[in-house]
């Protein structure tokens, strides 16, 4: 596929996909979530690549769903469902679905799909420009992809209902505090920061890696507990057969670095 509303490269074993709408403030279309989707299938299959990053042109990172569609769609009588929730394919189900890490460099304004998307990456870190949008209500619609759900775990449901309700925006240092980002970091540090984490998580074992991601998306909304240790059990027996453990221990024994299957 030919990028037209995103940029892909690659840095080391880190695939840094850049939503590049910088004169819309990356206001998320169709053609920018397909891309973005080849993009993460594509890393997924490829050996020399352990994590993605993700990260916005410009001032922003993404400033929500491209309206101006909206109205097209509402003067044609056509279907008003975004994208990103359509269908069996949804960017959350389609995110879950792949196992190599995502960190998300959130460099500026993230409204609407613009931070709902991202609540579905592993780790989100922002710049100290970054600033949050929760801007449905304002529109006379309601918060998607399972966020009333995840912003709620990650937040507290008090907290999520009053970034929804009020609509406001919320800076980079609130976002810190209430656990929506792991770290605020200066504007020109962000991406490489981005990078040494997404290098940080790509170095462990890749199998391993994906079980966890996994794991914790099962046993996250499983309020039963004999079943959460099942799942883990179950994760950790399979673990315990793999190359990628006799390696470490191997490694941690003759005290060298491990040298993972990739």
């Amino acid at each position: 596929m030919d990028y037209e509303q995103t940029i892909f490269e690659q840095r080391g074993r880190v695939g840094i996909i850049t939503l590049n709408r910088p004169e819309r403030l990356n206001a998320w279309t169709d053609r920018m979530q397909d891309e973005m989707k080849d993009a993460v299938a594509n890393c997924n299959t490829d050996p020399n690549i352990s994590a993605i990053v993700f990260t916005g042109a410009g001032r922003a990172y993404c400033a929500g769903a491209d309206i101006g569609g909206w109205k097209q769609n509402l003067d044609a009588g056509k279907d008003g469902r975004g994208s990103a929730t359509r269908g069996d394919d949804n960017w959350a189900e389609f995110m879950r679905r792949h196992d190599k890490p995502t960190v998300c460099a959130i460099n500026g304004p993230a409204v609407g799909v613009g931070i709902t998307h991202a609540l579905h990456m592993d780790i989100r870190i922002a710049s100290e420009s970054a600033r949050f949008g929760m801007f449905f209500v304002k529109m006379g619609l309601l918060p998607e992809l399972g966020s009333s759900f995840v912003l709620s775990q990650l937040v507290g449901t008090g907290r999520a209902l009053e970034w929804c309700m009020t609509t406001r925006m919320v800076d980079a240092a609130e976002a810190r505090e209430a656990g929506l980002v792991t770290e605020v970091v200066p504007d020109d540090a962000l991406l490489d920061r981005a990078v040494a984490l997404a290098e940080q998580v790509g170095a462990q074992p890749p199998g391993a890696i994906a079980a966890l991601r996994q794991l914790f998306f099962q046993n996250a909304t499983d309020g039963d507990l004999s079943a959460v240790m099942g799942r883990e059990n179950e994760a950790l027996n399979e673990a315990r057969k793999s190359p990628d453990y006799a390696e470490a221990v191997s490694a941690f024994l003759e005290k060298r670095e491990a040298n993972f299957s990739r």
